[in-house]
């Protein structure tokens, strides 16, 4: 039974950490919408002219850039981390934390050619 208690746990615990995380932010992210709704609700009651709400901008390339290097730092950190946690424990398992570091580094990758893409047609 403790043999295989530990690996579940390990392999579970970060998912429902990851879960609660996702969990946390999308709920504070909601009850702030829905709490500037409340309020404009009540100033429209009142009286209150209200000005309309601004449009959301338009993502720019810096944007791009700064959500690429992200990606990659994550990346490759995952993918150095997991490289050196696998050759020192000799556990194939640890490739998963491998391969998913790949693909962040990969979709940085293309982010930050994106961005060296978008810059140069603005100019």
């Amino acid at each position: 039974m403790e043999s295989i208690l530990i690996p579940m746990v390990a392999i579970l615990f970060p998912v429902f950490i990851i879960f609660i995380i996702f969990y946390f932010v999308f709920t504070t992210d909601y009850k702030k919408e829905r709490l500037k709704r409340e309020e404009r609700i009540k100033a429209i009651e009142a009286g209150v002219e209200l000005p309309p709400e601004p449009a959301p901008q338009p993502a720019t390339p810096l944007d791009y850039l700064r959500k690429g290097l992200v990606f990659l730092g994550v990346g490759l950190g995952l993918v150095i981390g997991g490289s050196i946690f696998a050759y020192k424990m000799g556990d194939e398992g640890i490739y998963f934390f491998t391969m998913a570091g790949c693909v962040l580094t990969l979709i940085g990758a293309a982010l930050v050619i994106f961005y060296k893409i978008q810059s140069k047609t603005e100019k």
